[in-house]
């Protein structure tokens, strides 16, 4: 099989210690787009968090899509122009925003390039620190004016859990909701993730899924490898995503896990 599009998770995937790209995942990514394969970053991260290795891998300017949010946003990497968004509206999601902060746990919101917190917090200084991003501070934002692409929710698991089930039983019908890590949860438009806008992204760019590999660690990859071509989970991944993987990779993120799914189904 020809693959012509690898669709990446990056922390967890193709970052080492979820803060750089290796030289040799660089420079296996670089010989595939050479070869005419694009390389789609497919992540839960804003594009303030994703620009900086789209750069260093050389990416903008060229063919193809970077997917952000878990799939509420996607630009083109030719102008970096918003290609397709997916959002919901701020009154769908009040109910779950009052039972969240009854729980103790701590809310984000994103709409394409913004990044909105309730207050400014440490965890919210770290983030925008690893990110590189700037936050809008607003004490209620559901009286934003607009709609979000992507929620994450962080505290303690089993209260996150609390709040998964939550959300299914008010919310079902307009939002889904899964993990991203253990203390993450992502919250978006009903019917968002990252198998759906990868399909569609590959559509976009002519390419049928069967020529398509996916790469991811955790639970919110799991619809994007079960869909692709070439599913694969890197070594680091959790067993649920190991179990249905075609593929599970030798190395670790931390080992150049991406440069090895690239010379072996790529390269090789």
């Amino acid at each position: 099989m020809a693959y012509k599009m690898i669709f990446s998770d990056m922390d967890g995937t193709l970052l080492k210690n979820d803060i750089e790209v290796s030289e040799k995942n660089k420079i296996a990514i670089q010989k595939a787009v050479k070869k005419g394969v694009q390389f789609v970053i497919c992540t839960g991260r804003g594009l303030f968090g994703v620009e900086r290795y789209l750069e260093q891998l050389n990416l903008i300017g060229g063919e193809g899509y970077v997917i952000c949010q878990n799939g509420g946003a996607v630009y083109n990497l030719k102008d970096m122009s918003l290609a397709i968004r997916e959002s919901f509206s701020p009154k769908i999601y009040a109910p779950v925003v009052e039972f969240a902060r009854e729980l103790g746990l701590e809310l984000y919101y994103y709409d394409d390039r913004v990044f909105i917190a309730e207050r400014e917090t440490q965890r919210v200084q770290r983030y925008c620190q690893v990110m590189g991003s700037g936050v809008k501070i607003m004490k209620e934002p559901l009286k934003y004016q607009g709609e979000f692409t992507k929620s994450l929710v962080t505290g303690e698991r089993d209260k996150l859990l609390i709040l998964q089930k939550k959300v299914q039983d008010i919310a079902g019908k307009e939002l889904d909701c899964f993990f991203s890590s253990k203390i993450f949860m992502e919250v978006v438009k009903k019917g968002v993730s990252k198998g759906n806008i990868m399909e569609e992204t590959a559509k976009k760019a002519g390419v049928p899924i069967q020529s398509v590999i996916a790469v991811g660690d955790s639970d919110n990859d799991i619809s994007m490898i079960k869909k692709a071509g070439l599913g694969i989970a890197v070594a680091n991944a959790d067993p649920e995503v190991k179990e249905i993987a075609d593929f599970v990779t030798k190395n670790r993120c931390e080992q150049d896990a991406i440069a090895e799914v690239i010379e072996k189904f790529i390269l090789g």
